[in-house]
């Protein structure tokens, strides 16, 4: 399978836009309102220089299919991640999650775990979760999914 992960750069701005403004990216984030553009280019340019953040944009057959973030703090990365509308359905999320683990032992990324925060009626994201071994922490407004790294 021709897919690899590629660290996302200025020129995904726009593309990131445009993916954090999708219906179904909106419903199942903690934050649901639409993203103004001036919003997301100060966001934008806040994590992409920033050494406490890593964002990858996930390349399926040489397209741009999909991103995953990771917030580090204090030994521990908050995922966030999503797949292109046109690319969804296709096993891609739990490929690219896989990745990210790779591309945290090879960019030298000093974090001891994993952890992604899950709506409860995000149904998808918990199957993607529980497939890759993560351990479900159930609380009050979301579901908890940590893994440790060896």
């Amino acid at each position: 399978m021709d897919i690899a992960l590629k660290m996302a750069s200025k020129q995904d701005c726009d593309l990131l836009f445009d993916w954090a403004n999708d219906k179904a990216v909106r419903e199942n984030s903690f934050s649901s309102h639409k993203i103004l553009y001036e919003d997301h280019i100060k966001w934008f340019n806040d994590k992409i220089n920033s050494n406490k953040c890593f964002v990858f944009i996930l390349k399926f057959k040489g397209n741009s299919a999909g991103l995953v973030r990771i917030d580090v703090e204090d030994k521990k990365a908050i995922i966030s991640y999503s797949i292109d509308k046109n690319y969804r359905g296709r096993g891609l999320s739990k490929v690219m999650l896989d990745l990210l683990e790779t591309e945290v032992v090879n960019n030298k990324i000093s974090i001891n775990n994993l952890i992604g925060l899950v709506k409860f009626e995000n149904v998808a994201s918990q199957k993607v979760f529980e497939s890759l071994k993560y351990n479900k922490i159930i609380c009050n407004e979301f579901l908890e999914y940590e893994k440790y790294l060896e």
